[in-house]
């Protein structure tokens, strides 16, 4: 990116800086944003990012820079570092400490600024970067450019793949550089969800007109302009060469796309070849070191004294070769191109030897082993067991802040050992690990088959579990039961913890594949072996599987009784014992669920919670977060729900697997939909929607209809949903875990009532209540008497279902969100009936209790109703302080309340039926109403909503 203070003008460009100044305006009234620049290399992207950083600065907004590089693609969050960095250093020790950040130590990883890191997993990292930005742009509005994306490591396209799509909420504008067409999977996928949302500001840039052209090189292109292509970078160095193409054989055909033409990597060889040689050896050294690079490491590389190497650097700032990069002791090369070229010249064992020099140099001077590890894995030769050493630490602290990199050191290291070296299977396993938590099981599964083909025989049997593992999330049911089969028939029919393993595997593989019966056999053979064995982690490991499994098909008294001896088991485990066999903790909390014991669900979810936490398993708080959107939401805490469902989505989209990232968008839909956001609740299930995996399975099972038809029928498209719902369902709720078929029915008599099906409804009603009677749960009576409250409701008989309703609520024991809609049922239906009294007792105890538990949905249907019954209800916005709403209507209060929930321009625009430009205009009014600029200011003033 070319530094903002010394810009030369720019030529053209007229409709791009239009979109900037309009980016700009929206910033300033505290509405952030994405702008994204792309084209081929050279066309000006850099320039136009420049461009935005200085009208910026002009604008009174802080902006901060930094460039991806091709050549330190492993280095985690570069990208990040290199424009943050120089930010808080700028703003310093004591203004950094007055932004009050809320996990500093996720961010000392990357920002060693922030004091002592801990060592994060990419989630609590991303949260804590999006806290970063929105306090940053508290006081003044914050640029973040980004230049070379498409060259980005992978933990920074997963953390600008985060921000894209949950943007920090204030005056924060995210801009992007991009070769057309290399931008990367996850961050594209995040972009387009924002296009749709109109939040990002897509510019592709096009080749300069000839009179552009001329304009740029201050002279005539003639000879020039068609070997260009009109690209500027490429103008700019053939008019550097002389003014002529330099001939080169067919110079004249337009270069293929992010080709340079034969002419330009010519003109470059030759500007290239006339530099002297000390200043050749440092920009030598300066491509291997890094871009931007720091001229006293590539003085260590280039073997120069300190002298030299300054005057070197000062020749070449004179030809321009290199530019100031913005940060004392900075400095960048003209272009990427530049630096590619300078780098592909050095011969190969002098490109070797400078790269051990800089691992060497980065090692006297204190460097990390990541920053060291970046060199070895260039010049390290086979057999060197330090540098495998090396690679392999750095490649553990990589782990879980940037597993592909840590993927990528790991891959460094097994090329370094030789092939007969006995540590080769650990750090198979250890890669295979780093590639599942990057999102890639395909990779983690051969790369255990290569392993497991020539591990020794004592290692196989857990080889084979871990294999089997990988296969089953990538949903390869059979190869999983044939592999496992076969290691089981190997072993003598005897307890043995191998035996153990690959039993309690084959059933989990069953209670995936919703195959309950076989789950609880094969849990049952697992636990009697582990008694005969007396290993108490195994026997709560076989205690939990059972428990889920019995619970996921209940019967009754003998349910209960399984769940409960899991729960004892696991709680007799102390922290280091339960640390080694963590999901057993999430397969109880699902158990507990599913009995409807939602507080002691979400007791054992906070446990693993804190033990997944402090052994860093990122797989494990995936699970967990997904699970405790449901308990959380049923204990009338409907806020933190949404927060635990939008951390379950972002860690499955990390994960890679489609099969949890269809369970947390499902459950995130839900969860969004109890606390009023339709639009959101819409969104998500519509996500979950296309990435439907086509097989059922018990993450999945009846979504994502069922999702999406309680999303529309909540937006007023219950004829879609219904439908949706039977299709997804299935004949008699076969389609469904058998514990959930109660809420399953409910939904969809919901939805039937909805679309003016009573007769399908009362049919559906059928279904419910004998899947709950099979539960024999105060919870699945308490959802059945509330689906029979409706459909009596709507049948005419309002004394009937008032009944149903008040004993429902009462039986919703641990529940209070579902016994406060059994309350609003019951205060319709007593209404109806003509006891005004006693409904607007059992409405008004609704609307309390709804609104203390942030479910704005029903709470407005609570609200409606005792306003029916002509009984005043204060707005939400009321319930603010005179000051901290000031002068605003009664719209603006509301438009505030929204904003500052985090909801999108959009998204409010949709909620209250007016237009994204009205509701700009609003904010722009509400802003200087209440003397805020942003978000983030109007959320801290409005205060707890």
């Amino acid at each position: 990116m070319v530094e903002a203070g010394t810009l030369p003008p720019l030529v053209g460009r007229a409709a791009e800086r239009d979109a900037l100044d309009a980016a700009l305006a929206r910033l300033r009234a505290g509405t952030g944003g994405v702008v994204v620049v792309e084209g081929e290399p050279g066309i000006g992207k850099s320039r136009l990012l420049a461009e935005l950083a200085a009208r910026a600065e002009a604008a009174g907004c802080r902006v901060a820079s930094g460039w991806a590089s091709e050549l330190e693609t492993d280095l985690p969050y570069a990208v990040l570092a290199d424009a943050l960095g120089p930010l808080l250093q700028a703003l310093g020790e004591r203004a950094i400490g007055r932004l009050g950040l809320s996990d500093p130590a996720a961010l000392a990883a990357v920002l060693p600024t922030l004091g002592d890191p801990a060592p994060p997993d990419r989630h609590r990292l991303h949260r804590a970067l999006r806290d970063l930005l929105e306090r940053a742009a508290a006081t003044r509005p914050l640029v973040l450019c980004l230049d070379d994306v498409q060259w980005a490591d992978p933990g920074s396209l997963d953390a600008l793949a985060a921000l894209a799509r949950r943007p920090p909420a204030g005056a924060v504008l995210l801009a992007l550089a991009v070769r057309e067409g290399a931008l990367p999977g996850a961050l594209a996928a995040s972009l387009a969800a924002a296009m749709r949302e109109d939040r990002v500001t897509r510019l592709v840039l096009l080749p300069l007109a000839e009179d552009e052209a001329a304009a740029l090189v201050g002279g005539d292109v003639t000879g020039l302009y068609a070997v260009s292509g009109g690209n500027p970078f490429y103008l700019e160095q053939l008019a550097r060469s002389g003014g002529a193409a330099p001939s080169a054989g067919g110079e004249g055909d337009p270069p293929a796309p992010g080709a340079i033409p034969p002419a330009v990597a010519l003109a470059l060889a030759a500007e290239l070849a006339g530099v002297p040689p000390a200043a050749h050896r440092l920009l030598d050294a300066a491509a291997v070191t890094g871009d931007p690079f720091e001229p006293g490491l590539a003085a260590d590389v280039a073997e120069l004294p300190e002298a030299a190497a300054l005057e070197a650097l000062d020749e070449l700032l004179a030809r321009t070769l290199v530019r100031p990069a913005g940060a004392a002791r900075r400095f960048a090369f003209r272009h990427p191109v530049v630096r590619h070229a300078v780098y592909d010249a050095i011969p190969a064992g002098r490109r070797l030897a400078a790269h051990a020099r800089a691992a060497a140099a980065l090692e006297r001077r204190g460097a990390g082993i990541v920053a060291r590890a970046h060199h070895l894995e260039h010049a390290a030769v086979p057999g060197d067991a330090a540098a495998a050493d090396l690679l392999a630490a750095a490649a553990a602290e990589l782990q879980g802040p940037a597993p592909a990199s840590s993927a990528r050191f790991h891959a460094a290291a097994l090329r370094i050992l030789p092939e007969d070296s006995g540590r080769r299977t650990t750090l198979e396993v250890a890669l295979a690990e780093a590639q599942s938590a990057a999102g890639d099981p395909a990779a983690a599964r051969e790369t255990l088959l290569a392993a497991l083909a020539r591990a020794p025989a004592p290692e196989r049997r857990a080889l084979t579990v871990r294999v089997a593992n990988v296969e089953s999330w990538l949903g390869r049911d059979e190869d999983v039961r044939r592999r496992l089969y076969l290691a089981l028939g190997d072993l003598a029919a005897e307890p043995s913890g191998d035996r153990i393993r690959l039993q309690f595997a084959l059933g989990l593989n069953a209670l995936l594949a919703c195959d309950f019966a076989d789950s609880r056999a094969r849990a049952a053979d697992a636990l009697a072996d582990t008694r005969a064995l007396g290993d108490p982690v195994l026997e709560a490991s076989a205690l939990a599987l059972g428990a889920l499994a019995a619970a996921a098909d209940p019967a009754g008294a003998a349910t209960i009784a399984a769940v409960d001896a899991a729960a004892a088991a696991l709680e007799r485990l102390d922290d280091a014992q339960l640390a080694t066999r963590l999901p057993a903790l999430w397969m109880l909390a699902c158990a507990e669920g599913m009995l409807g014991r939602f507080d002691a669900a979400l007791r054992a979810l906070e446990r693993a919670t804190a033990a997944a936490e402090a052994s860093g398993r990122e797989s494990v708080l995936l699970l967990v977060s997904a699970e405790a959107m449901r308990p959380l939401r049923e204990l009338g805490r409907v806020p933190d729900a949404v927060a635990s469902g939008e951390q379950a989505a972002d860690r499955a989209r990390l994960s890679g697997n489609p099969q949890l990232l269809l369970w947390a968008q499902s459950a995130l839909a839900g969860a969004r939909l109890a606390a009023g956001d339709v639009p959101g609740a819409l969104r998500e299930a519509e996500d979950a929607a296309e990435g439907a995996d086509p097989h059922a399975g018990f993450h999945r099972a009846g979504q994502p209809g069922w999702c999406l038809g309680t999303a529309l029928t909540a937006a007023g498209n219950a004829g879609r949903a219904v439908p949706l719902m039977r299709d997804a369902f299935g004949p008699g709720l076969a389609g469904v875990v058998p514990a959930l078929r109660p809420a399953a029915a409910a939904d969809l008599i919901e939805a039937q009532l909805a679309a003016g099906d009573v007769a399908g409804a009362r049919e559906t009603l059928g279904s419910a209540r004998a899947a709950a009677r099979r539960a024999a749960t105060p919870w699945a009576a308490a959802v059945a008497g509330s689906a029979a409250a409706a459909v009596l409701l709507a049948e005419g008989r309002a004394d009937e279902a008032a009944a149903e309703a008040g004993a429902a609520g009462q039986v919703a024991t641990g529940a209070p969100f579902l016994a406060s809609r059994a309350r609003l049922l019951e205060g319709r239906a007593l209404a109806a009936a003509g006891d005004r009294p006693a409904a607007l007792e059992a409405l008004a105890g609704a609307e309390s209790a709804l609104g203390a538990a942030g479910a704005r949905r029903r709470h407005a249907e609570a609200t409606r109703e005792l306003r029916r019954l002509g009984r005043r209800v204060r707005r939400p916005a009321e319930d603010a302080t005179p000051d901290a709403l000031g002068p605003l209507t009664a719209r603006e209060r509301e438009i505030a309340g929204l904003v500052a929930a985090g909801h999108t321009n959009r998204e409010v625009a949709e909620q209250l039926v007016l237009s994204p430009k009205t509701i700009e205009a609003h904010l722009r009014n509400i802003y200087a109403k209440l003397g805020v600029r942003s978000r983030v200011e109007l959320a801290r003033r409005t205060g707890p909503r």
